[in-house]
């Protein structure tokens, strides 16, 4: 049965449901150079805020990169296989840009990468060193928020990160959702949950996750906008 009410059972239920990671590896360090991360659920507007930050000349604004929530290329390569492997997409896209390749060449480095097991962190240090010391990557992946442990690593693993928390009126956020039957695609584990009670747990514990990790970084390193004034402009 499914269910459709959002209360304090579901809402434990939920947390159980939820992506943890484990401790993190030391072998992760040392750090990589400042990135600036888009914290919001989905169907929030980053992919439109990507766009605007994209027109930046100093800023690299690719599409999900999904890299945050693994500790490892061939970890990530692992969770994406078959149906999923389409989340894949955004870094291949990333690189095509970065290094002016194809798309098959884009694959083969890739593979090379995940062959040697390189770390999350070791490859955004890659992605830094493409992109030289004039621009920043913009990291834009909204599963991130499904786990405070995935934001904490992004303390952990770059030099003072930026965030930008990206808000949208939930009535609008759910009815985006139901209608992209992101249920299918965006939370892989099993559920009971209906696409509505989904999408509403997915809001509400999102921007929790996102609250409750922003309050231990600087205000000068955090920006919250809404995505109804994106709109408006």
């Amino acid at each position: 049965m499914l269910l459709d009410r959002i209360d304090r059972v579901t809402v434990n239920q939920w947390r159980r449901l939820a992506p943890a990671l484990p401790p993190l590896d030391p072998s992760r360090r040392p750090k990589t150079r400042r990135a600036i991360f888009v914290l919001s659920p989905p169907r929030s507007g980053t992919t439109l805020l990507r766009v605007v930050l994209g027109g930046h000349p100093k800023l690299f604004a690719p599409p999900e990169l999904e890299l945050l929530s693994f500790s490892t290329l061939r970890e990530r390569k692992a969770a994406f296989s078959g149906r999923n492997s389409f989340w894949l997409e955004g870094v291949l896209r990333a690189v095509m840009e970065l290094r002016g390749c194809t798309a098959d060449e884009a694959k083969t480095l890739m593979e090379q990468f995940e062959s040697q097991d390189l770390s999350s962190t070791q490859f955004y240090g890659v992605m830094n060193d493409w992109l030289g010391n004039d621009r920043w990557l913009v990291d834009k992946t909204p599963s991130y928020a499904l786990s405070q442990s995935i934001l904490e690593r992004a303390e952990a693993d770059f030099i003072e990160p930026m965030y930008v928390h990206l808000l949208r009126h939930p009535g609008g956020m759910i009815r985006s959702f139901e209608e992209a039957r992101l249920d299918q695609i965006f939370f892989r584990g099993p559920h009971n949950f209906s696409r509505r009670a989904l999408a509403e747990l997915i809001w509400n514990m999102s921007h929790l996750n996102i609250l409750d990790f922003l309050k231990q970084v600087p205000a000068e390193r955090q920006l919250a906008v809404r995505f109804e004034d994106l709109v408006q402009q």
